[in-house]
């Protein structure tokens, strides 16, 4: 973890009520993967006091860049959606622990559902350089929360939408189960969303016999482990796990889902 004061290179709509914001990347500071997060000081005064946690959406080295992809949804988020080129950025990062890579023979299938798009389109960009390219999956309530970004021609993805308005009808699992029905494959699953469809996707796991990863979303504090504010449920002996130190990469199987 480096504390970095960077600045912001651009912050755009990309859909309904979301913004991607590319800020600069020092050179010496360790290079995020996907599934970790940052956490930013949104403005100079006391309020809001606490930092806010956002997952990497890209990376890229040779552009001394990074992004993430936020949804606008209170007072800390709104004032973020007025940062403008050259504006100061302060951030902690990397924080936590990125997705592993996929086991030999297995075909990584990414299910992404509302602010979840980030790290998935990050780890899909990722995937598309290696030899196991995976599908992704790109779940939205309607096309108006669809996200309008560039992805290399090598990601492979899929839109959906609860309504239909766009892409397949259904929801992101659903439609993951369309396809691995449909390739034949033998999956590794990789979910960031809502709780539900985290569940949703741990279940589909489960009757698949697949391994399934999961990047949860919980409310933090400090974002360093001390405050106990991300814990969730887990199996084994401790009864509790900080999303923001253990995770918030997850093996599905571990998460008390019920």
């Amino acid at each position: 973890m480096a504390h970095i004061v960077t600045s912001v290179l651009e912050n755009r709509p990309v859909a309904q009520d979301y913004y991607e914001l590319r800020m600069a990347w020092p050179s010496w500071a360790p290079a995020p993967l996907p599934g970790q997060f940052l956490t930013v000081r949104t403005v100079d005064g006391p309020v809001p006091l606490l930092r806010r946690p956002f997952a990497f959406s890209g990376f890229d080295r040779a552009d001394s860049a990074a992004s993430i992809i936020y949804q606008r949804r209170g007072h800390a988020t709104t004032l973020m959606t007025a940062k403008r080129p050259f504006d100061p950025f302060d951030i902690l990062a990397p924080l936590g622990n990125g997705f592993p890579d996929p086991k030999p023979g297995r075909r990584p299938i990414l299910i992404a559902g509302g602010i979840g798009m980030g790290p998935m389109l990050f780890l899909a960009e990722r995937l598309a350089q290696t030899p196991y390219p995976g599908v992704l999956i790109i779940g939205a309530r309607s096309a108006q929360y669809l996200p309008r970004v560039v992805l290399s021609r090598s990601v492979q993805t899929i839109l959906c939408t609860d309504d239909g308005s766009a892409g397949r009808k259904g929801s992101a699992v659903d439609v993951a189960r369309e396809e691995i029905r449909h390739e034949g494959c033998a999956p590794e699953l990789y979910l960031c969303g809502p709780h539900g469809m985290l569940a949703a996707g741990h279940a589909l796991a489960e009757e698949l016999d697949a391994p399934a990863w999961v990047a949860m979303e919980q409310t933090m504090g400090c974002a360093v482990g001390a405050c106990m504010g991300c814990v969730v449920r887990v199996h084994g002996g401790e009864e509790y796990a900080r999303v923001c130190m253990e995770g918030p990469v997850f093996d599905s199987r571990t998460i008390v889902w019920t």
